[in-house]
């Protein structure tokens, strides 16, 4: 069944802040920027996790953990122009290098996505979950000040366009430990 996002605009705002869902963080603590930071607020109702959560079938297939191939079922665009996944996020272990989930401080990988571990988990009304997705330095480059669009395209949910502004704020932030300073 398909939904339309759309008419949930003014919803998306609020789970996404336009000045504070998104960010540009260093996660290694070494002064460089390696990573975008992608906040989004529980706005609407606690939400229970199931206990038991299908990602293979929440992306509409099997998942070969060795030949892991995010194009065949998510498209990222940043200001309308295609981000290539890297190469290197078709094996289960970059992967995991490369994608972390917090929830009050917990950070999860994909593989504990995939092995249940959100699974059973209340986010409460006021919690943050946290994306970290560690990317190339042309995909940074490209954050520069000002209003963006990041929309995410996939066959197994609805496009969902997240609209933010970033100022001096955002970049270059330090994220260690589910904590931005």
């Amino acid at each position: 069944m398909e939904f339309d996002l759309s008419s949930f605009k003014v919803l998306i705002k609020k789970i996404f802040p336009p000045n504070k869902c998104v960010y540009t963080v260093d996660t290694s603590e070494d002064g460089n920027t390696d990573s975008i930071l992608i906040r989004a607020v529980n706005v609407v109702i606690p939400i229970e996790i199931p206990e038991e959560l299908d990602i293979e079938d929440m992306i509409g297939g099997e998942m070969d953990s060795e030949n892991l191939d995010f194009s065949s079922f998510l498209t990222l665009y940043l200001d309308e122009e295609q981000i290539n996944l890297p190469k290197n996020l078709k094996s289960e272990k970059s992967l995991i290098e490369h994608f972390s989930l917090y929830h009050k401080d917990q950070k999860l990988s994909f593989n504990d996505l995939v092995e249940g571990k959100f699974g059973g988990r209340t986010i409460g009304l006021g919690d943050k979950i946290d994306i970290v997705l560690k990317v190339g330095e042309k995909t940074l480059n490209k954050l520069t000040e000002g209003k963006h669009t990041l929309t995410l395209e996939s066959s197994s949910f609805p496009s969902l366009d997240v609209h933010f502004n970033l100022s001096e704020d955002n970049f270059n932030r330090i994220y260690s430990d589910g904590e931005l300073q």
